[in-house]
């Protein structure tokens, strides 16, 4: 960890509720791709990707309302969803057709948001937060995922067509925020 990241964390930020979760998603993430690699555990990777979408969807808000928003969590819970989605993505397209295609675009996009994310904070110290259509991408991404993982077709190709368009515009909206803000443009584009 550089020293201009160690200076932006508090220790304190370690022990907020809301980033704890956050740290027990991340902790999460190598059981679950292991469970769904394993043919006869199908129940438990969908208990655990149950459990890590409650802990990404109490997490942020729990933040707000305790007025615990930290530049710890700002990294580590989109870091969370990242490693997350992507293993789920990368385990489903290996054993349950998820396309490879789709995979391969969801591992570019995300290395290029957290590139983007690094290169921006090494330039200003700022640490990018997710934009609304990223976190509806996320929702939907999850929702797709858990429907092949279920083996339900056609819904599952249905909700991953319509999931692939909010996906192309975070896309763009990634790409503009990142290089507006190398540039030295104001780091916050409008989320929606």
């Amino acid at each position: 960890m550089s020293a201009k990241m160690r200076e932006s964390f508090d220790p304190i930020e370690f022990t907020y509720p809301s980033n704890i979760l956050s740290l027990v998603r991340l902790a999460m993430v190598g059981p679950t791709i292991y469970t769904l690699l394993r043919d006869d555990h199908g129940k438990r990777a969908l208990a655990l990707i149950a459990l890590g979408m409650l802990t990404d969807l109490a997490d942020g808000p729990l933040a707000r309302r305790r007025g615990e928003v930290s530049e710890l969590g700002k990294l580590i819970d989109p870091i969370a969803d990242k490693l997350m989605l992507d293993g789920v993505a990368l385990a489903l397209s290996i054993k349950r057709d998820f396309p490879w295609w789709v995979t391969n675009l969801l591992l570019a996009r995300d290395a290029a948001i957290l590139l983007g994310a690094l290169l921006v904070f090494r330039r200003t110290e700022h640490i990018t937060t997710a934009i609304h259509v990223g976190k509806l991408t996320t929702a939907l991404l999850t929702v797709t995922l858990l429907l092949y993982l279920l083996n339900a077709q056609p819904w599952a190709r249905r909700m991953l067509n319509l999931t692939m368009i909010p996906f192309a515009i975070s896309w763009v909206l990634y790409g503009t925020r990142y290089l507006r803000s190398l540039r030295g443009a104001d780091l916050d584009l409008p989320s929606s």
